[in-house]
């Protein structure tokens, strides 16, 4: 039997000298390790994405009559994801506005894991990411449970706000990490581009009035799970990015703007360029919206602040939770590209 430390270099070098399709095994390998001595068990490893958002091994474990979504770190930033996750969801749980809706929240648990390791419990059951390519003539109809809950949460710990009065917290944090993240965008035309992007916001944001409250800040159709006949949700999971006072109408554009790009199978700087380009919301987002008890144009003197501030939270989520976004090619060419170089046509328009 290899000793820990032994095992543990193996783990840390299969993904570097071994084919890809060994990096499941390494996971699978570490998974087990970390939970040693819980007794008999079932591990399945989440799957990693193409693009991996941050430094974490996340596994569910069921062990006995118990199943739970374990969260380890790889690195500082998987760290920092975990212990801003473990904040919100007790948060979450503290929070008696939201009782009628703890079913559909994680609860934090004992870890049987190493310090810094997240446990919470598993929520049943599907990603509603997995059932839109099999809801044969209207996929917004499956989703529209999503849209629904958005609208009760707005309405339990919503109030309105004025956009510049939250500013600090909602646009210059963001715009701080993405540029942190971006090593890139710091000097020559692309330092011009991300100053347009600023000034973009900051008109956009102007006269604005949205609504401060329980904010997911990554609302799509992954984080969300469907169940039942009529569908309906039946969890909301990956609760990192979120905040209780937070812009509200985000959540909601962000699903419609994930789907939009999973429906179309175009990138989603594209999708919000164009957006910036026409002026508007497009006319086919409006009825899932309205779901969300959203009228984008209403609060706002311009129609893309939505949109804008909806891209921007994505973005900056992103590379706060993996510093390998800032230095994707593919992730700033297809997702921050376009609505940079939108935002710097749009300043060159400007008297």
């Amino acid at each position: 039997m290899k000793t820990p430390s032994k095992m543990s270099s193996l783990s840390g070098l299969l993904p570097l000298y071994f084919p890809r399709a060994l990096a499941g095994l390494d996971d699978r390998l570490r998974a087990h390790w970390l939970v040693r001595g819980a007794g008999p068990r079932d591990i399945t490893v989440v799957r990693r994405p193409t693009l991996p958002k941050a430094g974490l091994l996340v596994f569910e474990l069921r062990h006995g009559a118990e199943n739970l979504v374990l969260k380890h770190p790889r690195d500082e930033a998987g760290a920092a994801v975990t212990a801003r996750e473990r904040e919100v969801l007790q948060e979450l749980g503290a929070d008696g506005r939201l009782t009628p809706w703890r079913a559909l929240l994680p609860r934090v648990v004992g870890s049987p894991g190493p310090a810094g390791t997240l446990a919470q419990t598993a929520l049943p059951g599907v990603p509603a990411e997995r059932l839109i390519p099999d809801t044969s003539g209207d996929p917004y109809a499956a989703v529209a449970p999503a849209m629904r809950l958005l609208a009760d949460l707005r309405a339990a710990t919503g109030r309105p706000r004025k956009a510049t009065d939250r500013a600090p917290a909602w646009c210059e944090s963001q715009l701080s990490a993405l540029s942190a993240g971006m090593p890139r965008y710091r000097s020559g035309r692309r330092a011009a581009e991300f100053e347009a992007l600023r000034h973009r916001l900051d008109a956009a944001m102007a006269g604005a009035v949205l609504t401060e409250g329980w904010t997911h800040g990554d609302y799509h159709p992954g984080n969300v799970l469907l169940d039942g006949t009529p569908i309906r949700v039946t969890g909301v999971f990956d609760w990192s990015s979120g905040r209780a006072d937070g812009p509200c109408e985000i959540d909601a554009y962000s699903f419609v703007l994930a789907l939009r790009s999973t429906l179309t199978g175009r990138p989603l700087g594209g999708l919000v360029a164009e957006t910036l380009r026409a002026g508007r919301v497009p006319d086919a987002d409006r009825p899932l919206l309205a779901l969300a008890g959203l009228d984008p144009d209403h609060g706002v003197a311009d129609p893309v602040a939505i949109p804008l501030l909806s891209w921007l939270w994505h973005v900056a989520n992103n590379v706060r939770k993996s510093p390998r976004f800032g230095h994707s090619y593919g992730w700033l060419t297809h997702t921050v590209a376009p609505v940079l170089g939108e935002c710097a046509r749009w300043a060159g328009t400007r008297p």
